[in-house]
């Protein structure tokens, strides 16, 4: 019995030194990533204890002070993560922040970083890093680390940059010419957008010199010590457009591990010359994220531009497979609190998880929080949802699941699988879209929770007519029509804008995420050509739940097929 327990120990050591190796963009490749706050995802307990005193009774955002979270309380809650199938995490920053009452109160978010060199000690001891990054890494799943370099906050606005207030303010910095020249960003200027400050006049955030050479030489070392000594996979790097691209060419290189980084805005030539120009790896997909929200922020939304944004995105980036796809973060409103309907959440949320890249959700989004409209509100404590097991927490998990299974299965489709296909658009009207990515063909809309008397027709599917289709998402089955036409319907009780995502039977039967789903039997088209009409049934087996699909006025189209 100890010669076999000592063996367990070998294999499992084996496979975490086998995941606790550099990843790079290749191995990220694939992979959804979880993003979380320390300080609000898992509240302090015996064995994470709390690193502030006294905390607050109730973790109210408004009040912008330490709820309590640490690096070892998000051990206490990885199963809860690993239940919605990530096999990423990306947690807040690690190194010490300014300490002090602000105007803005606390740095209790970890952005406020003052000396990147130290971790902070609201958030855990070294050792407690450590014990976070195995304990993902013992799970098979990637440690994700935001980093700041840009600039070191400071009290007073007009005068810090000399050597006594840096030394006061703890910074790592304290030679004024370690800094840019006071000024506030015109965002209109590159230049000043690299050179000048963020912040603002009670907390200004002074602009590191990342061109001078002791700064260079000292953060490149850093970074390359910090992502070996904890293990981590990857970098979230904060304000990537506020420092000239040519630095993190070095700094990622120094690193060793994928780089992906914050380039607010909708520029999409200017974000994808992160790429281009390889600075870095990758960059967080907001422009994608501005074009989910003009498709499916409201009802009837603006799908050309949700269209119009994606085909941009596809044709000006190297690498779209590996931008950060999200639709809520740290920055911006949470999607509930602008968008209600609960079925307008979900395509978006197909969109984020099927098209090009890597999906990223922000902790809440799985329990709908609605209470953020924007910083603080949208940076509430996760506890009081109970870490419920929430329809989206389930939607979540579907949507891994097929991820995983077409990815590891190799599935593909005209000779390409899911990572090696670019996505393509189909089809789309003002108020539909479907794409193609891979096996997969995703299939949305804009319309809302409310039936309709409606119908989409997706003319050339790209599987043959006569055959077979299965929905992963409900594990209802369909037909393919003359040409290749497939049809939804938005008419059914229980259907008003649902999305779908169509594989081919042959697929689902090898994937096993609707479990045996039979063979289909071919019935002649139905000639119906009102959405409102009743659409017929065959009843193949009449103990199945049967699902019609409704014509959209096009010869051919899709007919319903028994569940089997």
């Amino acid at each position: 019995m100890l010669q076999y327990t000592t063996l367990l120990s070998i294999i499992s050591l084996l496979s975490i030194a086998s995941v606790t190796n550099a990843a790079n963009a290749d191995q990220w490749k694939g992979k959804s990533i979880y993003q979380l706050f320390t300080d609000r995802f898992a509240p302090p307990s015996a064995t994470a204890p709390a690193r502030t005193s006294p905390l607050p009774e109730t973790c109210d955002p408004i009040q912008q002070t330490w709820c309590g979270g640490t690096w070892l309380s998000i051990i206490d809650k990885l199963d809860y993560i690993q239940g919605m199938g990530f096999d990423a995490v990306w947690i807040s920053p690690v190194s010490q922040n300014i300490d002090v009452y602000t105007p803005y109160n606390y740095a209790y978010h970890g952005y406020w970083v003052n000396d990147p060199l130290v971790l902070n000690p609201r958030f855990g001891s070294s050792d407690d890093l450590k014990a976070l990054s195995n304990a993902l890494h013992a799970r098979g799943m990637y440690f994700m680390v935001d980093v700041v370099v840009n600039n070191i906050p400071s009290l007073n606005a007009y005068d810090a940059v000399n050597s006594t207030a840096l030394k006061l303010d703890g910074s790592l910095w304290t030679d004024p010419s370690e800094f840019h020249p006071q000024c506030w960003i015109d965002y209109s200027n590159q230049t000043s957008v690299e050179n000048c400050w963020l912040g603002d006049d009670k907390v200004a955030l002074m602009d590191v010199n990342t061109e001078n050479p002791t700064v260079v030489s000292t953060l490149n070392s850093w970074i390359g010590n910090l992502t070996s000594t904890y293990g981590i996979d990857g970098l979230r790097i904060d304000a990537a457009k506020h420092v000239p691209g040519t630095f993190w060419t070095k700094f990622c290189a120094a690193s060793g591990v994928f780089c992906i980084g914050e380039v607010y805005g909708s520029d999409i030539d200017f974000a994808a010359s992160f790429q281009t120009e390889k600075w870095m790896d990758s960059v967080l997909g907001y422009p994608l994220y501005y074009g989910i929200v003009n498709g499916f922020g409201t009802p009837s939304g603006n799908m050309s531009s949700f269209v119009e944004i994606a085909q941009q995105t596809l044709a000006t980036f190297p690498q779209p497979g590996l931008l950060g796809n999200f639709i809520e973060n740290h920055d911006l409103p949470r999607w509930r609190n602008t968008t209600s309907d609960s079925q307008l959440a979900y395509n978006a949320m197909v969109a984020q998880f099927i098209f090009d890249g890597l999906p990223i959700v922000y902790y809440g989004q799985e329990q709908d929080f609605s209470h953020g409209a924007g910083d603080p509100y949208n940076r509430a404590a996760l506890w009081p949802s109970n870490y419920a097991n929430t329809t989206t927490y389930q939607h979540i998990r579907r949507l891994n699941d097929i991820r995983h299974a077409v990815i590891t299965n190799g599935t593909q489709f005209n000779g390409k699988n899911f990572l090696d296909s670019q996505t393509t658009i189909v089809a789309s009207t003002k108020t539909d879209v479907a794409f193609r990515k891979g096996p997969l063909l995703a299939v949305l809309t804009n319309r809302g929770s409310p039936s309709v008397a409606q119908a989409f027709g997706v003319p050339t599917s790209g599987w043959s007519a006569q055959s077979a289709v299965i929905d992963l998402l409900s594990c209802k089955q369909y037909a393919v029509g003359s040409g290749g036409a497939i049809s939804v319907s938005y008419a059914a009780s229980g259907y008003g804008g649902m999305p779908y995502i169509f594989v081919s039977q042959t697929d689902a039967a090898a994937l096993k995420i609707c479990g045996d789903v039979g063979v289909a039997t071919y019935v002649s088209a139905n000639s119906t050509t009102q959405a409102s009409s009743a659409s017929t049934t065959v009843p193949i087996q009449a103990s199945k739940e049967l699902l019609s699909v409704l014509a959209a006025g096009l010869v051919g189209l899709a007919v319903t097929l028994s569940l089997v």
